[in-house]
């Protein structure tokens, strides 16, 4: 009797489902309006750290001529120039690295490490220490945020000359020194207030992750505090995190603008969009040269509005995936 052979059989390989962070990084590129958000603000923070070197004229080259103040958008000046003879598409470039620079500086302060910091601290060790995180960004969300910000850079306003002048004669800033005076003011000024929504957010999911089975299976083992929320809890947390600091950026972002369109924040001869926007003061004035306001309120705008949108993308493809699992 021959034997019989026996033919293995090949199944086919189970599809790999793609990691978690990927299946949102695919969902979120799925929605053209989030797509393009990222794409413009891609751009605009790109152009913003770029700017000394794709800057088509110097931040302060000015001509005071009949023939090039206030002139319309050209072959020469692709935005046209402001009062002083100044390039705009030059003016603009260096705002948006105001923007872009203020942004990464609050959101690594306030967002981080207060923000994240915090929300974790407050939701894992409770007690005092929750009630006294919570209770903090209560009354600081219970007060005016703008007429705080305002009242703290008015109060240094005074102090600025001096800091600048100290910091011009022992450093090597030179006339960068009141620039950055005031841009440390309006960080510090902003920075208590950037960290109330994260923090909640945070602190949310830290109290149901820390009741999780593998959360207390590693306090069992004696795992260390910073350990477990690190390994256990932290990835847990970060995407919700993400999408409370997505949809909090245009809020930081105007912070800045409204503070130097006020006079209180960045002024002459440094850029930004609020000393832009602040140029164009009178109707008659934007009736005569509506160019001005488009090139200096446009960007801004948009990068504000790019990162509501993208926020919003953020909060459907997480709730999307809440609903799939339950």
């Amino acid at each position: 009797m021959a034997s019989e052979t026996t033919v293995p059989v090949l199944l086919p390989e189970p599809e790999l489902a793609p990691p978690r962070r990927f299946r949102t990084l695919r969902d979120l590129l799925r929605k053209k309006i989030a797509l393009l958000a990222i794409a413009y603000l891609a751009i605009f923070y790109a152009c913003g750290l770029l700017a000394p070197f794709i800057a088509p004229y110097g931040l302060n080259d000015q001509q005071l001529t009949v023939e090039t103040r206030l002139q319309p958008p050209s072959a020469d000046h692709l935005l046209g120039t402001d009062r002083l003879g100044r390039d705009m598409l030059t003016r603009v470039l260096y705002s948006a690295r105001t923007t872009v620079v203020f942004t990464i500086v609050i959101v690594i302060s306030g967002g981080l490490f207060l923000g994240l910091g915090l929300g974790l601290l407050a939701g894992y060790r409770g007690g005092w220490v929750d009630t006294a995180i919570m209770r903090t960004g209560e009354v600081l969300s219970g007060m005016p945020t703008l007429i705080l910000m305002l009242a703290i850079t008015a109060s240094f306003r005074g102090r600025i000359n001096s800091w600048s002048f100290w910091l011009e004669d022992h450093t090597f800033l030179g006339d960068d020194s009141k620039t950055l005076v005031k841009f440390t003011i309006i960080s510090l000024a902003t920075v208590p207030f950037a960290w109330l929504g994260s923090s909640r957010i945070v602190r949310s999911q830290v109290l149901a992750i820390r009741e999780q089975a593998y959360v207390t299976a590693a306090e069992s083992l004696g795992a260390t505090t910073p350990r477990i929320l690190i390994r256990h809890v932290l990835p847990g947390v970060m995407p919700l995190f993400l999408v409370g600091l997505s949809s909090g950026m245009a809020g930081i972002a105007g912070a800045e603008v409204a503070l130097s369109y006020l006079g209180l924040g960045i002024d002459e001869p440094a850029a930004s969009f609020g000393n832009l926007i602040g140029d164009v003061n009178g109707t008659r004035f934007f009736e005569q040269y509506p160019y001005l306001l488009v090139a200096g309120a446009g960007p801004v705008i948009l990068f504000l509005f790019s990162w509501n949108l993208l926020g919003d993308a953020l909060v459907d493809v997480f709730d999307r995936r809440q609903n799939s699992h339950h």
